[in-house]
């Protein structure tokens, strides 16, 4: 093979018309290139301002020439850990001049580093893909770290104009005379990092806490470079263009990355055509023309009525299809609207003045120009329907409760309570629901059809979309938060209830038949693999184990929903707020009268008492203080303060493995 090598050199070095190729071959074999694409470490990469980058493994950077900013740069950690590589090689990607460092298990994610050198701007550009392969979501904690040849003398964080707090980058101008620019996230992203920078020390961090749906993989994109002064690199962060730092990287990474706004380029699955300051349309064979769509608007036949999208609001139009093509057209408002042009020609005005009429048969793409006011990402919290063929449909949510078929019995829902309906879930055969209270489920929708109200359909006639057409419905907001305090029910088959057990179960114990209030219930929890015996921990830390007598367990979700779960599902059901049992309850309410004693010292007296009784009685407080008097009131919220300040989020005990029966103190 080296002499094949060295006969190709001398070779082409014969050829004085062959000169660049030559160049080209002696850096591939120094740099231990072959025919499988793989190179060898360090990996020598030289830009157009005098920086020679080299590639270590791990993917770490350090830079040689032009006063050398980086000792160790864009080292990566997940959860603490580095990914580790079993050879002295990357992968070369031939047709984006990536490194890749593929496939590297740290802390239960699969990590790839794809590296490139923007030699104009002469920034290195990593996208570091993050996979989780777990049938449960994960929690990554991500870390950027970079060590400097040189002090630093002054720095400071770049935040986005966009949006108040949320930092872009980091800029430090260091004894060498020249700044360090490190960029975390682009202009307008809804995920930042928080960048930490010890005063005085030649070492910056960013770090991004992302939780990873099962299955799933996200991407962060960050750029390490540097400036002639710190103004500079401040500037050159700021002035940073999203679309045109994603534009060379491919759609099926551009669409991962969650630290910059895909622009308007990535629709969905679909890649739309934008202009700068002119219109594109693309014909079959990719020809490009620029110019002015003359059209006032764009009229298309839809299988759920006309539609017709003025031109000023028109994003782009793709042709999709090879043999009955069928026309997308993308809106400002997040929309895309599918069917057939109601036209053959389209009137375009060339930048020369021509105007030409396009057949709409040889139209594969059109970019209309940005315009002013139009927003800078799209606006997908609103009512939508997406169909399988990339329709996005704005909707008025719909005033009929919809039905979905469960494990639990057929539901009625209003739409309102619903976040998302997925109707092609990766996870499972079924429906995938989300609540807006973060309750989520599979279920069937029980309808053949969905009859919603287009928003942008000027009538009020409904339209009935099939069933089998919906690939997602979104009706209301995204799911709340779950939080150390919300009520959850976890079941065998990964579904998540959000809310309390409602109504009363009966235990049969091995000594007897203890009637328990569901609002009393802490915990329940299955014992081994028993489908029927189970571990049930009340609100004052008792823990009794058996088996109910009831078949199912009454439950109500936080949105008002009221369902029966078999028990033979339960995997743990977890209320951090248990109310405390009625005798106690009176107890509570005779005592918190006190609170408004004429006697201080009983006033002082019965705060002490509710104070001792610990985080338990919160709930019941929080009932009672609103028909108090002033003084009670304050009272009951100084109580409530020093309970909570008593640091018992979970009032359950760990581990617990046995019966235990805890007597309230008289």
């Amino acid at each position: 093979m080296h002499a094949f090598r060295l006969a190709l050199v001398i070779c082409i070095f014969a050829t004085s018309a062959s000169a660049q190729i030559m160049n080209v071959a002696r850096k591939r074999i120094a740099q231990g290139g072959d025919a499988a694409g793989m190179v060898n470490l360090p990996y020598y990469i030289q830009d157009n301002q005098g920086n020679n980058w080299m590639i270590y493994q791990n993917g770490m950077l350090q830079l040689q020439g032009n006063f050398p900013l980086y000792s160790q740069g864009a080292m990566l950690t997940v959860n603490g850990q580095q990914g580790q590589t079993n050879n002295n090689q990357a992968k070369l990607d031939q047709d984006t001049g990536e490194i890749v460092f593929e496939n590297m298990n740290v802390s239960g994610v699969v990590v790839t580093r794809r590296i490139s050198v923007d030699k104009d701007l002469g920034m290195a550009k990593y996208i570091d893909i993050i996979k989780n392969p777990q049938a449960n979501e994960v929690k990554v904690a991500l870390r950027i770290n970079s060590t400097l040849n040189y002090g630093v003398q002054q720095a400071q964080n770049v935040d986005d104009s966009k949006k108040e707090g949320n930092t872009l980058g980091w800029v430090g101008m260091t004894q060498a005379g020249r700044a360090v620019v490190e960029v975390f996230a682009g202009s307008g992203s809804k995920v930042t990092p928080k960048v930490n920078w010890p005063q005085g020390s030649n070492n910056v961090m960013a770090n991004l806490q992302l939780t990873i749906p099962a299955g799933k993989e996200v991407a962060w994109l960050h750029m390490h470079g540097g400036a002639a002064t710190q103004d500079a690199g401040v500037q050159l962060i700021n002035e940073l263009n999203p679309t045109k730092i994603l534009a060379s990287i491919p759609k099926e990474y551009r669409k991962l990355i969650i630290n910059f706004p895909g622009g308007q380029s990535i629709f969905g699955e679909l890649e739309i055509l934008r202009g700068d300051v002119l219109d594109v349309i693309e014909v079959r064979g990719g020809d490009q023309l620029k110019g002015t769509l003359k059209d006032a608007s764009l009229k298309l036949i839809t299988p759920y009525g006309p539609v017709e999208v003025p031109v000023e609001k028109a994003l782009a139009l793709l042709s999709v299809g090879q043999f009955r093509p069928r026309h997308l057209i993308g809106t400002a408002d997040g929309e895309m609207f599918g069917g057939t042009l109601d036209a053959t020609t389209l009137s375009f005005e060339l930048s020369s003045g021509q105007v030409m009429a396009i057949p709409v048969s040889q139209i594969t793409r059109i970019g209309l120009r940005k315009r002013d006011g139009e927003p800078d990402e799209f606006n997908f919290r609103t009512p939508m329907v997406i169909l399988k063929g990339g329709d996005r449909l704005a909707i008025a949510a719909p005033t009929e409760p919809i039905v979905l078929r469960t494990r639990y019995g057929v539901l009625a829902l209003p739409a309102t309570s619903i976040s998302s309906i997925n109707f092609e879930p990766d996870e499972q055969p079924v429906h995938a629901v989300r609540l807006i209270d973060g309750t989520s489920f599979a279920a069937l929708f029980a309808s053949d059809t969905l009859s919603v109200k287009l928003a942008s359909i000027q009538n009020d006639s409904e339209a009935a979309l099939p069933a089998a057409s919906l690939a997602m419905v979104q009706f209301a907001a995204p799911p709340a938060e779950m939080t150390v305090n919300t009520p959850t029910l976890s079941l065998i088959n990964t579904d998540i209830l959000v809310g309390t057990v409602s109504g009363d179960l009966h235990l049969d114990t091995t000594f007897d038949t203890l009637a328990v209030r569901g609002r009393e219930i802490a915990r329940i929890t299955r014992v081994g693999n028993s489908p029927v015996d189970v571990q049930v921990t009340l609100w004052d830390r008792t823990i009794v184990s058996g088996q109910l007598q009831e078949a199912d367990v009454p439950f109500k979700l936080a949105c008002g929903a009221d369902l029966k779960i078999p028990v033979a599902l339960i995997r743990e059901y977890t209320q951090p707020q248990p109310e405390p049992s009625a005798m106690v309850t009176e107890k509570i309410k005779v005592i918190v009268t006190e609170l408004n004693s004429d006697d201080f010292k009983a006033r002082d007296k019965a705060q002490a008492l509710l104070i001792e009784m610990g985080p338990e009685i919160g709930p019941v407080l929080i009932e009672l203080r609103a028909a108090q008097p002033p003084e009670a009131q304050e009272r009951i919220d100084t109580i409530l303060a020093a309970v909570k300040a008593t640091g018992v989020t979970d009032p359950l005990p760990a581990n617990a493995n046995k019966d235990q029966i805890m007597l309230p103190n008289d």
